[in-house]
């Protein structure tokens, strides 16, 4: 978002794969000033990650975030408290709806960025000059001209585009709306800056990125912050707190700190926890063999933070992410964020009786994935639609199972031939679909056994042509050792088969072995706070 490398002219680097709005695709190079920068490279990424550790040690040791349920129950029952509020917002000062002032703060995100770039950074680069001195010129340039496909590399375009994306959306359900009135906000934030806050042309898939992306991202982040947050903590404590959730809700924080909210003792929203929160923590070491042309072997750390935020099948639907999942994977090689994979709930409605032994629900969920990993690199903005069941087989095991079709709205491959020659982009853009299906065996809500797979293809609109198939199947099981600590393995094997229209296909085998501690526990929402 801040930045991309100079813009390619060259004839030899457009691709007929592609197709802009109006007229030829010009592709332009990735500027590597951006948050990959000579220095500092992924430290956006990094605070990121520092940051959701920081936000898990405020949800796990926190004396008021909630009690460690008696896991031998599945769905959870909500604790004996007040009438919870229905708000669409998890912010208790928020006040009225300010549509016009969640705009204007979007808009002043990209001005700041730009003018940090110009004044600041002072970025400059042979082919584009000072990119981020933008004027009437440069506008009416990319008026007239419409959108290309950028090469950026795979980490500022599948996973910094999104996170700056949720800015702009969380700016909007700081002002009082609520979650669909708020998708429009990324879209419009991107679109401000691909045609304003810089010299090269309008990028359209970071248009999807920044816009389908940020939604996730920033609802996701935006209920995480709301936990992170203790409006009755006090002292070191509390300033613990806010500075944790500042990276998941920077636009946010800026209004507290403003208004005082950083230290003032207030009620905290009725709907700040979920009726079930589950926390997993993985630690341990991760053997990777790339089976490609690289045939390297990885042996290295790795740690896994999950969060499953509310429970499918623990209430009936209400609004959108009142339910979704967010696994993250930290690792070393590249950038520090190996995979990032969130998906929400936007829709549900139950076919069987809440008090039947097998239930089912039909789901529609939004989801973004980001693998990016050194070995392989898939992604994309997707939806998913499908059911998930739930039977209890014994009263502390329980088995659910969930079933999707998927439709890839873009998606991103890595590949040895994909991308554009000469640059960073190694990878091709495109639609596609998918089917995603799993299975999980829980022992008094301890997942002893997971199966997973998701298959998808993407056809390229940019870069190579070709139809890239990706599969990736997986088992992870745990044994617990007590409630909350176990030991646990996954084993999986990504494939990609890429198939070219102009030279012979080629087949890749990526297996992936991981072996850790695990940390695990459930919470259900604490007592309501005297109002």
């Amino acid at each position: 978002m801040l930045a991309r490398a100079p813009q390619d002219r060259s004839p030899a680097r457009r691709r007929t794969g592609g197709r802009r709005l109006g007229g030829p695709v010009q592709l332009h190079r990735c500027r590597q000033t951006d948050v990959l920068s000579r220095g500092g490279r992924f430290v956006s990424g990094t605070h990121a990650v520092l940051a959701c550790l920081a936000a898990l040690a405020c949800l796990v040791w926190s004396p008021t975030a909630g009690r460690t349920q008696d896991t031998a129950a599945a769905v959870l029952a909500p604790a004996a408290t007040a009438p919870a509020s229905r708000a669409d917002s998890v912010c208790v000062d928020c006040g009225p709806k300010r549509p016009l002032r969640a705009a204007l703060e979007g808009l002043g995100v990209n001005v700041f960025l730009n003018r940090v770039d110009d004044w600041v950074r002072n970025e400059y680069t042979p082919a584009d000059g000072h990119w981020a001195r933008v004027g009437f010129r440069s506008w009416g340039v990319h008026i007239r001209h419409g959108w290309t496909w950028d090469t950026d590399a795979f980490p500022v375009n599948m996973f910094m585009h999104p996170f700056h994306g949720s800015m702009y959306f969380k700016a909007a359900r700081q002002n009082g709306m609520n979650f669909w009135e708020s998708v429009p906000y990324p879209f419009l934030g991107s679109a401000e800056w691909e045609y304003f806050g810089e010299t090269t042309l309008p990028s359209l898939n970071d248009f999807y990125n920044t816009g389908f992306g940020g939604v996730v991202l920033g609802e996701m982040t935006y209920r995480v912050a709301a936990l992170v947050r203790d409006n009755q903590a006090r002292g070191a404590a509390r300033l613990f707190r806010e500075l944790a959730a500042i990276p998941l809700d920077p636009v946010g924080s800026i209004k507290r700190l403003i208004s005082g909210g950083f230290s003032r003792v207030s009620p905290n929203p009725a709907d700040r926890d979920p009726e079930a929160l589950s926390l997993q923590l993985q630690t341990g070491a991760r053997l990777a063999v790339d089976s490609g042309i690289a045939g390297g072997r990885v042996i290295a750390g790795s740690i896994v933070a999950e969060i499953a935020y509310g429970d499918p099948f623990g209430k009936p639907y209400e609004k959108p992410f009142d339910v979704f999942r967010a696994r993250l994977q930290i690792g070393p090689g590249g950038h520090p964020v190996n995979d990032l994979v969130v998906y929400g709930q936007l829709y549900a409605h139950e076919f069987t009786d809440p008090s039947a032994t097998l239930r089912t629900i039909f789901t529609v969920n939004q989801k973004y994935e980001y693998e990016g990993n050194p070995a392989y690199k898939f992604g994309g903005q997707m939806l998913d639609v499908g059911v998930a069941t739930q039977t209890h087989l014994t009263p502390e095991i329980d088995l659910r199972a969930e079933a999707y079709a998927e439709g890839i709205l873009l998606g991103a491959v890595d590949a040895p031939g994909a991308g554009v020659v000469g640059s960073e982009r190694t990878y091709d853009f495109g639609p596609g679909v998918g089917l995603d299906v799993g299975a999980s065996l829980l022992m008094r809500s301890f997942p002893v056994l997971t199966v997973r797979y998701h298959w998808a293809i993407v056809h390229s609109v940019s870069g190579s042509p070709a139809d890239h198939y990706v599969q990736l199947p997986s088992v992870e099981s745990g044994v617990p050792l007590t409630e909350s600590v176990g030991l646990g393995a996954y084993a999986g094997w990504y494939q990609r088969r890429s198939a070219y229209a102009s030279r012979p296909g080629e087949v890749t085998t990526y297996p992936d072995f991981r072996a850790y501690l695990v940390w695990h526990t459930h919470r259900v929402r604490r007592a309501a706070e005297p109002q």
